[in-house]
């Protein structure tokens, strides 16, 4: 499995430059999956029917067959063990038979995909049992004639991966059929002694990154005039206010609970919507900067109070609001890679949180702040990670 790197302690950020961050994060940075894991399911029920006795049950049996048009067998399978983010890359359906005839014609022992799980192990029977889908999924062949013999059917057909898939993204149980159009084949059963006789589905997965969108717990403007108002707060605007004249700058905080503890940070988008802007002169782009300090409140943050920004910017946009046209939204968005180490170090931290400071040297902008009513417009920190 891949190391996991593990950054310095948020709170330690400030002895640290970015650039020093990063040298080190490329050292160890993760590749965008994970080493593939191999796990080896029995099934949580299985069966077979028969026409020869159409309302009888088979479920407690150390034994399935399969025989042309005489008897099918059921299996089903829990994949509620695998992450929710695997990605499925082989799929092996097995199952060991003992003993067979084969009558003559196809002796292919076919799996069928059976969308309906809802079919009971003890209560299955051939009136009652699932109908599969038409095509299947993959076979396997195995010759008998009179002479018992343990021999496993083995179906790794590609078609079996985008089932198993699709229900691990739905109810995660899957459910398959087992039947020949031409020969006789017994199997043990998920019932006998032996766990190494029973069926099996042998699944590879890789873990895919996952990506969660947090919207800021707290955000407020500070502002500095000419009329007094460095202690003031905005935290309750609609607006979030760039202003270089008055020195208006932009707080940010986020909270990254909901991302697992331990896992490694593959990717950040900080973004926000804008609605107006003026565009002067000089440098328009807008910074980002990490404020180490936390405790700040969004109804309390005053330009008096404020938290100090550390370090070189994280990342920048640049937006462009012509003076004949100043209302429009656009929405500035930075993907630098320096977010990275900032949030694994926030993410591994033991607040969890991580803060942010918006400012221009030379340009206005104004943005939607989280109170607004639509939260598509709101800020948003986009983060995409391995568990």
């Amino acid at each position: 499995m891949t190391s996991r790197f593990r950054f310095p302690d948020v709170s330690l950020l400030n002895s640290f430059s970015v650039t020093t961050l990063l040298a080190v994060a490329a050292l160890s940075a993760p590749s965008l999956a994970l080493a593939a894991t191999t796990v080896t399911l029995t099934p949580v029920a299985d069966s077979y029917v028969t026409p020869d006795a159409p309302d009888a049950n088979f479920g407690n049996s150390g034994t399935f067959v399969v025989n042309r048009g005489y008897s099918e067998a059921y299996l089903r399978f829990d994949l509620s063990s695998l992450p929710a983010n695997a990605v499925i890359t082989s799929v092996s359906l097995s199952a060991l038979a003992y003993s067979g005839y084969a009558y003559g014609g196809d002796g292919n022992v076919y799996t069928s995909f059976v969308a309906d799980d809802s079919w009971q192990e003890m209560g299955i029977t051939w009136n009652n049992r699932p109908t599969p889908a038409a095509t299947p999924v993959g076979e396997w062949f195995l010759w008998y004639d009179f002479t018992p013999e343990d021999k496993r059917g083995i179906n790794s057909n590609a078609a079996l991966i985008p089932v198993v898939q699709g229900e691990l993204a739905g109810d995660k149980q899957v459910s398959f059929r087992l039947h020949s159009p031409g020969y006789k084949t017994n199997y043990r059963s998920r019932h006998v002694t032996n766990a190494a006789q029973r069926p099996a589905l042998t699944l590879t997965y890789e873990l895919a990154p996952v990506t969660t969108v947090l919207e800021p717990e707290a955000d407020a403007y500070v502002n500095r005039d000419y009329w007094g108002e460095s202690d003031w707060n905005y935290g309750s605007a609609l607006e979030l206010v760039i202003n270089y004249g008055f020195d208006r700058k932009i707080f940010l905080r986020f909270n990254l609970a909901s991302i697992p503890a331990g896992a490694v940070i593959q990717s950040v988008k900080l973004s926000a919507t804008a609605f107006t802007g003026v565009s002067p002169f000089g440098d328009g782009n807008v910074y980002a900067y990490l404020v180490p300090d936390n405790s700040w409140g969004e109804s309390s943050i005053t330009y008096n109070n404020q938290p100090a920004a550390t370090g070189s910017p994280l990342g920048w946009w640049w937006l462009w609001y012509p003076t004949n046209n100043a209302y429009f939204d656009q929405v500035g968005v930075t993907e630098d890679p320096n977010f990275i180490p900032v949030i694994q170090a926030a993410s591994d931290a033991t607040d969890r949180r991580v803060s942010f400071q918006l400012s221009s040297p030379y340009y206005l902008t104004s943005y939607y702040s989280r109170e607004t009513s639509n939260a598509s417009k709101h800020p948003k920190l986009e983060v995409t990670y391995l568990p």
